[in-house]
C-alpha cells in the first residue's frame, strides 16, 4: 500500500484541483460551442453586480468594444448584454505577420433580475 504525503498548506493542495477543473470546463465549453480558444484573451467580459439603497448596478468591463456593438435588453425579467467582435483581416503589403492576438467572436451574459426590479426605469451608460 502506497502512502501519499501532502506537502504545503491545504489551500495550495486544492488550488491545483480548482485550476484543473477550470481548464477542463474551458475545453468542454470550447468543444460545445465550436469555438477555438484565442491566445491571451477571453471574450467573456468581467462584471461587478451590486445593490445600493436605490438600485441594482451591473458594471461590465468591455475593453476594445464600441458602444454601437454592445446590445442591452431586458425580457421576462432577464437582463441580457451581448456583442460580437468580427475578425479583422490584415492585408498589409510587405508585412508577414507571425503572431496576431486580436480577439474575435461573440459573448452573451444573462442575469435574472429581482422580482422588485422596475424594468421601465432601467438605464444603460457606456463610458470610455
Amino acid at each position: 500500500m502506497a502512502l501519499i504525503e501532502r506537502r504545503g498548506n491545504r489551500d495550495d493542495f486544492f488550488k491545483t484541483f480548482r485550476e484543473m477543473q477550470r481548464d477542463i470546463d474551458s475545453v468542454f465549453n470550447n468543444f460545445l460551442t465550436g469555438r477555438q480558444p484565442q491566445p491571451g484573451a477571453s471574450l467573456i467580459p468581467s462584471v461587478d453586480v451590486y445593490e445600493t439603497d436605490d438600485e441594482y448596478v451591473f458594471e461590465f468591463e468591455l475593453p476594445g468594444f464600441k458602444k454601437d456593438d454592445v446590445k442591452v435588453k431586458v425580457e421576462d425579467n432577464v437582463l441580457t448584454v451581448s456583442s460580437e467582435v468580427k475578425e479583422e483581416k490584415k492585408e498589409d503589403k510587405g508585412k508577414n505577420y507571425h503572431i496576431v492576438e486580436r480577439r474575435y467572436g461573440s459573448f452573451k451574459r444573462q442575469f435574472s433580475l429581482p422580482e422588485d426590479c422596475e424594468v421601465e426605469k432601467i438605464d444603460a451608460k457606456f463610458e470610455n
